[in-house]
């Protein structure tokens, strides 16, 4: 069998799936009732296709499954990144806050979240329980697990992440992850998730062709979210794999508004030293001591305010 065709599909599927979820959680602004009607048939549409791509092990049903699995876990990404299924709280980590309160207050501030997570894996695994064809239950289980183990890490300290793509409506989530560098938890979550992958793929090896599907698609897509999870230690810029597609240009304009800023700051500034460069002038000239000169230096803002006011 080849591994051509399914390695190609994962990493399309894996790339084009978080590109979009990235995307479309920099551009919803606002929850409205279409977006919420959209999500919840979304699901029930790739939970019915995971129904029946369990019922065989055809080519076209392990790939069903496998997009079934995928398009489920974008909409739950999307129901906490667009802030409609968050938390009790909204709040800032505090400073010099201790492990175990940044820990309660980290999972306040996502508990709704993860009790829905909890929620449809528990109806995945009683579905797919024991399926002819699990390649959908597996794929599932890996993007909830790694997902977890990636936002562990993330609370334990790590040395790279990226923010850029949080939307503002979830600005306080940062201060909840740790930049430092890795813990324990790191190379045990990855080891563990690469012995996993490993006999995954190495199941698929072993088998005939298609039933090999059922094991190699949920293997590729673990791989890649090991990779991922190197991405968080290793000082590489991931970002770049989508920012040229999926990213929503503002740069252009927050440096238009950051000039305009600049621009309104400096005239007044400008203008007050000039008067008083003046004043002091005029003074300088009906003075009797010729041989004294005062120059006014440039100041910053708060200091020419002061000797406006």
């Amino acid at each position: 069998m080849s591994f051509l065709v399914p390695i190609v599909v994962v990493i399309v599927a894996w790339w084009l799936g978080t590109g979009l979820v990235l995307y479309m959680q920099q551009t919803i602004v606002t929850i409205r009732r279409p977006l919420i009607l959209t999500l919840i048939l979304v699901s029930a549409a790739s939970l019915a296709a995971m129904l029946v791509s369990a019922q065989g092990s055809q080519p076209w049903q392990s790939y069903l499954g496998f997009f079934a699995a995928i398009c489920l876990w974008g909409c739950i990404e999307l129901s906490y990144y667009t802030g409609m299924i968050s938390g009790v709280h909204k709040r800032r980590c505090p400073e010099k806050c201790t492990t175990g309160k940044r820990f309660r207050l980290a999972l306040g501030a996502s508990i709704w979240h993860e009790v829905s997570v909890l929620f449809v894996g528990g109806v995945v695994l009683t579905l797919l329980f024991g399926a002819d064809n699990p390649v959908e239950l597996y794929s599932f289980l890996v993007l909830w697990i790694m997902r977890w183990s990636a936002k562990l890490n993330l609370f334990f300290g790590v040395p790279n992440f990226n923010t850029d793509w949080f939307p503002k409506r979830l600005a306080y989530a940062h201060s909840y992850i740790r930049r430092a560098p890795i813990t324990l938890f790191f190379p045990l979550s990855v080891v563990s998730a690469c012995l996993i992958a490993a006999e995954l793929i190495s199941r698929s090896m072993t088998s005939e062709y298609p039933e090999a599907l059922i094991t190699l698609l949920p293997g590729i897509l673990l791989s890649l979210a090991i990779l991922e999870h190197l991405f968080m230690a290793l000082p590489i810029a991931d970002s770049e794999l989508w920012n040229r597609i999926f990213s929503r240009d503002d740069t252009e304009s927050d440096t238009q508004a950051s000039s305009a800023t600049v621009d309104t700051a400096t005239k007044p500034t400008q203008s007050a030293q000039a008067r008083t460069q003046k004043r002091i002038n005029k003074v300088m000239t009906v003075s009797k001591k010729g041989a004294a000169s005062v120059t006014l230096n440039k100041v910053d803002t708060t200091a020419t305010q002061s000797v406006s006011q």
